[in-house]
């Protein structure tokens, strides 16, 4: 119940006109693991692991019986959930390359008005051929890149708003799989990373705007937060950093703004859990009141974040992502009666979303060039 008023009360916000000359006075921020993002083409470079292309495995002759058909209504699913949560920057994981992220824009654009004129993306060097992306629609004006061995890198956007910047980090942290202690090892760097890259850009300047999005394949207190990135889950923890030297500083996760029970982007079927790997991270100063110096973009009302999901992306009795994926039909007597048969959903992951506001409004233009 909780988390159906958060969610009317968000898009109620979000159902608001925008004037295209007013200023911009609050941006709406998401990220979203969809799941497998491929075309139907094998045009990925060789894995130095398997010795075959990354994509391999998504076309119409391989185990997943990938095409093009499939491809196109998986780009139509996307576009109906991104449409309905109405970002204004938009972080993917799991995007094939960039022709696919600009495909998703172009049916954003086609089946709902919905544009993002500007795309940041990199080509990485994971052996699934998989990428992270940012979408804006607003100008992106620098893009950097740190590429990391054999896995998915950084990805950052300085991005202009009506004269002021925020800095957007796009991650993708290593997975689950294989060995716990290693994987824990990696994800431990990546977070460290990303304390340097924020830490680095705050020396420069205290109230740079940062906004860390991703799929961190760890829940909010897991070891890489605590340990790397030496996250906050509490506004009060993370706002007494901002009254120390800038080195201690605290980063927020607004996944700590959302009720326990309600945070879940990710459903880990063989153990039955819930996971909080999609989360949205800012350094603590935007969490200062507008009326105290501080960042020009501050994070919005609890309420105002929330992983976000329609009852038609859910699934099964206990509510899991609906997925788009191959998955075997069985018929009245149990025998497999479709091999090729996929459930078609959306993601595994649901996205997550937040607003920020602008602390200060931009002052009105004057009438006429040079008069008083």
């Amino acid at each position: 119940m909780r988390n159906l008023l958060r969610l009317s009360f968000l898009m109620g916000v979000l159902a608001l006109p925008c004037a295209a000359a007013a200023a911009v006075t609050e941006l709406r921020f998401a990220n979203y693991n969809v799941e497998n993002l491929y075309d139907a083409e094998v045009n990925q470079p060789v894995s130095a692991l398997t010795g075959e292309p990354g994509d391999a495995e998504w076309c119409p002759q391989s185990w997943r019986r990938w095409t093009d058909a499939r491809y196109r209504t998986k780009l139509s699913h996307l576009a109906w959930v991104i449409h309905r949560m109405r970002p204004d920057v938009l972080a993917l994981e799991e995007v094939e390359n960039r022709a696919v992220v600009k495909a998703l824009a172009d049916q954003l654009k086609r089946d709902y008005g919905w544009t993002f004129p500007h795309v940041a993306h990199r080509d990485s060097k994971d052996p699934r051929g998989i990428d992270v992306a940012i979408l804006s629609r607003y100008p992106i004006r620098s893009v950097n890149y740190f590429p990391r061995l054999g896995r998915r890198g950084l990805l950052i956007a300085e991005i202009e708003v009506d004269g002021t910047r925020l800095t957007v980090f796009a991650n993708h942290w290593k997975s689950q799989i294989g060995d716990a202690e290693q994987n824990v090892a990696v994800r431990t760097q990546e977070a460290v990373q990303v304390r340097e890259e924020m830490l680095r850009r705050l020396r420069r300047d205290p109230d740079a705007a940062i906004v860390s999005l991703g799929d961190y394949n760890e829940d909010l207190d897991g070891p890489s937060f605590r340990q790397g990135l030496l996250s906050a889950n509490d506004r009060k923890t993370a706002l007494a950093s901002t009254r120390r030297p800038l080195e201690e500083f605290r980063p927020y996760n607004l996944i700590g703004d959302i009720p326990p029970a309600e945070r879940g982007s990710f459903y880990y079927a063989r153990r039955k859990v819930w996971n909080t790997f999609d989360a949205i991270l800012v350094p603590p100063r935007m969490l200062l009141p507008a009326s105290e110096p501080g960042p020009a973009w501050r994070v919005g009302r609890p309420e105002e974040t929330l992983t976000f999901h329609l009852p038609e992306m859910r699934w099964g009795d206990d509510g899991r992502p609906s997925a788009y994926r191959r998955a075997r039909k069985y018929g009245p007597d149990g025998e497999v009666e479709d091999e090729s048969y996929y459930t078609e959903g959306y993601s595994d992951h649901f996205p997550v979303l937040t607003v920020l506001h602008r602390a200060v409004a931009p002052a009105p233009a004057k009438d006429g060039a040079g008069k008083e």
